[in-house]
């Protein structure tokens, strides 16, 4: 009597029962279900007897569900489904034994039959299967066209860590692990090597709100997290020279070159514009630039880019081909807005730059401290952070670290090259890597006696670095991809 006093509580409430549902089982036969329409949708009503283990329920074609409520002796719980952008999806999800009502929300037929099965539906086609514990989405085969760029978009709800396991033809599989922050990521099959036809997620919250398959243009930002654009290879490249990526869930373009060589071609001149010592606000020739060392990576701010292509548009200094593809870039992007014919001015966003000509290790390293740039020359509330960390050293620590920045070549007088530096040095590293930096390479020609007071000061300062990119993005020295791949 204990069992069944759900399903009469629910009978209770609906009066009368249409029986339009029919449950078939595995064996063939044919149960009748109790069915009410409400404001949820719509809701089914089980005889106790009628699904006797743990098993799955499988809907009709053409059938699209948001979640399925499960009531069930000892408890309940609620399953949701994302929207799949593919042809002919079918649905299917596991059901506890002795299941007493299912409440289906979403686009049903006006007669409802559900297949049920004891393992686990799927074949050909689109599937989305949902266990109680994850949800697994299978993909027909696809590709796309030449000149086009494929990506598996998946967007998700919740407020939790979470899993996915990316699988392809054959023994293809990737598994990534994301931080709560990442509601919205791209596969990218021209970084990780294979097309997906399968995407399992795990986690407390075993969700997704959807996924689609993008085509993404000849003239589009690629969106990556960071740790799909350093496994991104060049032969994938549309350009042979370039690639172009937006940094996803930031305003941050990133542009990766196949040397130093096409690297100086878009960003040298702008170096020397933005922060060389004796260079900054002279437009210099290429003639002037002979020689001299740019950068191995970098990094600029809108109202920087747009002062320089301003200026150099305004007083006729001729940009090379590289520099006016940036500057149409910029502007697609929105970091540049353009005022008239030869006037920019500062939109949302920054840019940073790295080469392929930097072994992997060292392009990693090197994109975190310009990914931090990136992320300083967006958010009024880090750049005031660092400032306040940066004022709390004394004068004699400041000068240290401008000392060492000076080594470089940036202009020690200009200040606010310093605070910018001076976080995303520290904040390239781990917190392990901290004491020694500290230590071997700023402090290294101060005074000893002095060393062990500054120290202690560049590390408060370091730890409290630290906690501001914590506590505003989910990061932490050393990383800035919320993504991982274990």
């Amino acid at each position: 009597m204990r069992r069944l006093l759900p399903l009469l509580l629910l009978v209770g409430l609906a009066n009368p029962i249409c029986g339009l549902g029919r449950l078939v089982q595995p064996g063939g036969s044919q149960v009748a279900l109790g069915e009410v329409s409400d404001a949820d949708g719509r809701t089914l009503l089980f005889p106790p007897q009628a699904v006797p283990a743990l098993s799955w329920l499988t809907l009709p074609a053409g059938c699209l569900i948001d979640e399925a409520k499960l009531i069930f002796p000892g408890g309940r719980k609620t399953l949701h489904f994302p929207t799949v952008a593919a042809p002919d999806v079918r649905i299917a999800f596991q059901i506890p034994d002795a299941l007493l009502s299912l409440t289906l929300r979403g686009r049903l037929p006006s007669r409802l039959i559900l297949l049920r099965s004891v393992g686990r539906p799927g074949g050909q086609g689109a599937w989305i299967t949902r266990s109680l514990e994850d949800l697994r989405v299978d993909l027909p085969p696809w590709k796309v066209a030449s000149g086009f760029v494929p990506g598996l978009l998946v967007e998700r709800t919740g407020t939790t860590d979470w899993q996915a396991e990316i699988s392809g033809a054959g023994k293809d599989a990737r598994r990534f692990e994301f931080a709560p922050g990442v509601v919205q990521w791209v596969f990218s099959p021209d970084a990780w090597g294979f097309f997906p036809n399968r995407i399992e997620i795990s986690g407390a919250n075993a969700s997704l709100a959807d996924v689609r398959i993008r085509a993404f243009g000849p003239r589009a930002d690629l969106p990556v997290d960071p740790k799909t654009l350093i496994a991104w290879t060049e032969a994938s490249w549309r350009n042979p020279r370039r690639e172009w990526f937006s940094w996803s869930g930031t305003s941050v373009l990133v542009l990766l070159s196949r040397d130093y060589r096409v690297q100086d071609d878009y960003l040298k001149r702008l170096a020397f514009y933005v922060e060389k010592t004796g260079f900054r606000g002279q437009l210099i020739t290429d003639e002037a630039m002979a020689g001299l060392h740019g950068w191995n990576a970098h990094d600029y701010s809108a109202p920087d880019m747009a002062r320089f292509f301003t200026e150099a548009a305004s007083g006729g200094f001729a940009l090379n081909a590289s520099e006016t593809e940036l500057r149409e870039r910029l502007i697609a992007a929105g970091i540049l807005v353009p005022r008239g014919q030869a006037s920019w001015e500062a939109g949302t966003g920054a840019l940073v730059g790295i080469s392929q000509q930097s072994p992997p290790a060292l392009r990693r390293v090197l994109f975190v401290h310009e990914a931090f740039h990136g992320l300083y020359y967006t958010s009024p509330e880090f750049r005031q952070g660092v400032l306040t960390a940066w004022e709390a050293l004394s004068e004699q620590a400041r000068r240290a670290f401008r000392a060492f920045l000076a080594s470089s070549d940036y202009d020690p007088s200009f200040e606010a090259l310093m605070v910018n530096e001076f976080q995303a040095y520290v904040l390239q590293r781990s917190a392990a890597e901290w004491p020694a930096f500290f230590r071997e390479r700023v402090l290294a020609k101060v005074p000893p006696q002095d060393v062990q007071a500054w120290l202690t000061e560049f590390l408060a300062a370091a730890r409290t670095l630290d906690a501001l990119v914590a506590r505003l993005y989910g990061l932490k020295s050393g990383e800035v991809s919320l993504v991982t791949t274990p």
